[in-house]
């Protein structure tokens, strides 16, 4: 921009001006307004002290600010030194973003750009936003350029997708995941931690240039180190330093914390810079001390944790557990020093979890007692928002990344009070702290982590069953049921097009799981089936066709046979996936009747919520067309191979055409068991000798033209034409609700707003009568990062979230109520009479007495549940498992984005 500028000789060109705003520095008798910002960039513009700068600044400065000339860049905005230091950083933060909103207003026509990121940002003010993205979809591409050995290329896209959240961090920065790949092309594994990436890079960097660091300053590279650990650490824990101090603030700080400073030290910091380690904020002006930084932050706080490392003295153990900034120190601590050496932080964590349980009532006191005594949590009594202790996820999640890989060194009492309060959560708490709880049950005893995953995969929640599949690595060894949800989890994956895209990070997490052959057997076979089936389609259309064509038809023939075909085998194909679906539902259907047979008692199936009736007809559609054409049921014989997780090594692929003839063989003596428990089952005969009946009934009437067939016949035809009426009539209905919102939805994509609260969210999704459009209507707010992030937003879409689940909860129960009453009908015909009476007597009740108001409250949000649920009580629970996931998604989002300002 500042060269178009130099080159247009318009006088309405814009000019930009960088002002870096870490550097201001403001005199406590100085008051954070519109002045203090102007005088600090006509000072920053004029750093170098010139005379004619400033001649020209008081001539044309406001003179620009009224004709619109400036464009002010304002960077570092996260980086204030006091809002650095600033123990109530939300008000810093306020006044300075209110002081910058006021400068670029009134009398000053220019525009702004504040650049920060969203950890203390400016988010109380209301101008548009913009994010970069982080690196996703071309960190792969960038990978590849490195041009490191095919093994090595395959196992860093691997394990980069799977790697901690710190490393994840990491390589979305271009350079970092640059010093990622030459540190793997030296022939490293993939690291546990980013600290020892910057071991190795930096010592490289240091010895590389050794002997120009003793010819230009007579320095060794460990005298560098040192000094660079020193000032590091310095800059890390005195706050009224800031990222950029000058070298005679920093020279005095290290005295203040009794960190020896040679008396060449600018020879040293000049050394950094020259080693493009660290760089220099300002030019050299006579009289002026100059500044420093470190090229990256990343930088000071690895030479920052080298010292702790070193010295654990100089920061106290709950200071280590507690302070976010020393996060990943801690973190690195556990996982690369002896247990002795960390035994005093152990200790310091122990009594804080001891000090927050202790605020907390009705924990469970034994939770592997309870884990073995309790199946799955399918019916909780009540549903509440569980209370965390502040800080406490915070240190588990800490605990959980330092022992990820020795959790034998993690005392058991600790193990065992995590397990109190994550299984107590899971129970008590609503879906959000079911998956908090998930997160950090690493550490957990194995007894309490395998309930908790079983309760992960029992529920409707892909959210939490995402995080359940990444944490089954945690165990030792994984049983038969929780291997069943992983194979699940794999053909969601299939089904939702998924497998493909993730097939790098699928691999890698299977590969670290007991019995990992197996698992990545089964991801093989479902990658290969698209490809399989569309051979089977093209090879079955073309014969069926040739076997037409050599029947001698006429032409217009043929090509009516050659659509009709190609759009059955189109169909066919491109609904592979909806197939999955009813095979996941038929083998927890089997599962639970074959539970039921091992168990000699009945046992009911968790009830769920099917899909509308328009789904499940297209899904068995597509089963019905591949029935028409035998050879495509290999791909549907396939997936039900990976299902059950037998036959999916290649040798058996060829031999998937008769996998049932297989299955049987493998599996004869539970079939025989299956057949003698139906045998003895007498509601089986009595439903066999009706159909019996039925079908004798109906065959001796067709043959007699009798009196009693004409009349089923025209009954049979008002019946149908009835049932196609009504049909039709809700087709329709349902075609014009659905049309109203697709609408609505492209109208508000076309306009939707940058910013948006949570009430006119709400307001928007009382719009939509489906709940797919509510769905993708939150999922874009998310991505866009549309939703402000108040306490008020918090609150509404917190109380959105238990209502939406409170709802899904009472369905699920009433579900489990009727089968349970089926159940009692089918083994008691009496008790059928006695369950009429008493619903007509309840009925009687529920008429004679007055109505009260369901939702009782006079906030917004009660007056909008009342409106949304006034022409159908139902509607919240028509929003669904897959929406309440989107709105718990954006809850974490929203709080995040609350906690990080």
């Amino acid at each position: 921009m500042a060269y178009r500028a130099s080159k247009n000789r318009s006088k309405n060109s814009i000019i930009p001006l960088y002002i870096n705003l870490k550097k201001i520095e403001r005199r406590p008798e100085e008051t954070i307004d519109r002045q203090l910002i102007e005088s600090f960039v006509k000072r920053e513009l004029n750093r170098v002290n010139d005379r004619d700068i400033e001649q020209f600044l008081d001539e044309e400065f406001q003179k620009g600010i009224e004709e619109k000339t400036w464009l002010f860049l304002f960077d570092s905005f996260d980086e204030l030194p006091e809002v650095l230091s600033s123990v109530q950083a939300d008000e810093k933060i306020r006044n300075y973003a209110e002081a910058i909103d006021n400068f670029l207003s009134g009398f000053n026509q220019c525009r702004g750009i504040i650049a920060s990121r969203q950890f203390r940002g400016p988010k109380h003010l209301v101008w548009p936003r913009f994010r970069i993205l982080p690196l996703e979809s071309r960190r792969s591409e960038l990978i590849r350029k490195a041009e490191l050995p095919p093994m090595i290329e395959k196992e860093l896209i691997k394990q980069v997708q799977i790697a901690s959240q710190e490393i994840q961090e990491m390589t979305k920065n271009p350079m970092f995941l640059g010093i990622l790949c030459e540190d793997m092309r030296s022939g490293n594994p993939f690291p546990e931690n980013a600290h020892s990436v910057f071991e190795r890079y930096l010592d490289k960097r240091l010895t590389r240039d050794q002997e120009r660091l003793e010819r230009r300053f007579n320095l060794q590279p460990s005298e560098i180190r040192t000094i660079a650990e020193r000032v590091a650490f310095c800059m890390s824990i005195d706050r009224g330093l800031g990222l950029s101090p000058t070298r005679e603030a920093i020279r005095s700080a290290m005295t203040r914390l009794n960190l020896r400073v040679p008396g060449n030290f600018d020879q040293f910091l000049t050394a950094l810079e020259y080693l493009k380690l660290a760089r220099s904020e300002t030019e050299s002006i006579p009289g002026e001390s100059q500044s420093f930084t470190f090229a990256h932050r990343r930088f000071q706080e690895y030479f920052a944790t080298c010292v702790v490392l070193r010295e654990l003295d100089r920061i106290s153990p709950r200071e280590l557990l507690t302070n976010g900034r020393w996060r990943e120190t801690a973190v690195v601590i556990f996982q690369t020093q002896p247990s002795q050496v960390f035994s005093p932080i152990l200790a310091e964590a122990r009594q804080l979890l001891e000090e927050m349980l202790s605020s907390l009532s009705g924990l469970i006191d034994d939770p592997i007692g309870y884990v073995d005594e309790h199946t799955v949590n399918k019916n909780r009594s009540s549903l509440r928002s569980f209370s965390w202790p502040t800080g406490v996820l915070h240190l588990l999640s800490l605990l959980q990344d330092g022992f990820i890989s020795r959790i034998k060194d993690l005392p058991d009492d600790i193990q065992m009070q995590v397990g109190r309060l994550v299984l107590s959560a899971s129970i008590t708490g609503t879906l959000a702290d079911q998956k908090w709880s998930l997160e950090v049950a690493g550490i957990t005893p194995q007894p309490v982590l395998l309930w908790l995953l079983r309760n992960a995969f029992a529920s409707q929640s892909q959210w939490l069953k995402e995080v359940a599949y990444r944490q089954t690595a945690r165990l030792n060894k994984i049983p038969d049921d929780i291997a069943a949800s992983i194979r699940q989890s794999l053909l969601g994956l299939f089904a939702s097009g998924r497998l493909h895209r993730e097939r790098f990070a699928t691999e890698a997490h299977l590969s670290r799981l007991d019995q990992s052959a197996k698992f990545l057997s089964v991801m093989r076979l479902l990658r290969w089936i698209g490809p399989i089936d569309n051979i089977l389609h093209l090879g079955g259309f073309f014969v069926l066709f040739l076997l037409f064509t050599l029947a001698q038809f006429n032409l217009l023939y043929q090509i009516f046979v050659a659509i009709f075909l190609g759009s059955i085998l189109l169909f066919s194909r491109f609904t592979l996936q909806n197939i999955t679906s009813i095979i996941n539902n038929l083998s927890f259907s089997l599962r639970s009747f074959w539970n039921q047979i091992s168990l000699g008692r009945a046992s009911t199936p968790t009830p769920t919520s099917g899909p509308s009736s328009l789904v499940v007809f297209s899904r068995f559609l597509s089963l019905y067309c591949r029935l028409l054409f035998l050879p495509l049921l290999w791909s549907v014989f396939a997936i039900i191979a990976a299902n059950i997780g037998e036959f999916t090594h290649p040798v058996w692929w060829l031999f998937l055409f008769i996998f049932p003839l297989l299955y049987c063989i493998s599996n004869f003596k539970r079939l025989i068991k299956i057949c003698m428990y139906l045998l003895s089952n007498f509601s089986i005969w009595i439903i066999l000798v009706c159909y019996i009946i039925l079908i004798i009934s109906t065959y001796r009437g067709i043959q007699g033209e009798s009196l009693l067939y004409e009349v089923m016949f025209y009954v049979y035809i008002i019946i149908f034409l009835c049932y196609l009426l009504g049909i039709s009539v809700i087709g329709i209905i349902a075609l014009f609700r659905l049309l109203k919102d697709w609408i609505k939805w492209q109208n508000w994509l076309k306009n939707r707003p940058s910013s948006m609260t949570s009430k006119e969210l709400l307001n928007l999704i009382k719009l939509y009568h489906y709940s797919g459009f509510c769905k993708r209507l939150i999922t874009v707010i998310r991505e866009q990062n549309i939703l402000m992030a108040t306490e008020e937003d918090d609150e509404l879409i917190s109380k959105l979230a238990l209502a939406v689940e409170r709802a899904l909860v009472v369905k699920k129960r009433k579900l489990g109520n009727r089968q349970k009453k089926w159940q009692k009908i089918r083994t008691n015909p009496i008790f059928a009479i006695k369950y009429i009476k008493l619903s007509l007597e309840r009925a009687k009740k529920r008429r004679n007495k007055q109505q009260k108001p369901i939702y009782l409250g006079s906030d917004f949000f009660y007056t909008w549940l009342e409106d949304y649920t006034k022409k159908d009580v139902n509607r919240l629970t028509k929003l669904g498992h897959e929406c309440l996931d989107e709105i718990y998604i954006l809850l974490e989002q929203v709080r995040a984005k609350r906690q990080s300002s």
